[in-house]
């Protein structure tokens, strides 16, 4: 179940960034980028190292 939401963050991330991807320094932009790595990152490391 966390692995969905996981999923649904970064999807939401992902489309967020491609809406906001107007100028790459813009602030909405720099925001939704760093969930989106954020949001990736985690979902990685809770697929390698918990296993659940």
């Amino acid at each position: 179940m966390k692995h969905i939401i996981s999923l649904l963050a970064i999807h939401a991330s992902a489309v967020s960034f491609t809406h906001y991807y107007n100028e790459i320094w813009d602030l909405p932009s720099v925001v939704s980028l760093g969930s989106l790595v954020a949001s990736s990152g985690y979902l990685i490391t809770s697929m390698i190292y918990f296993r659940s």
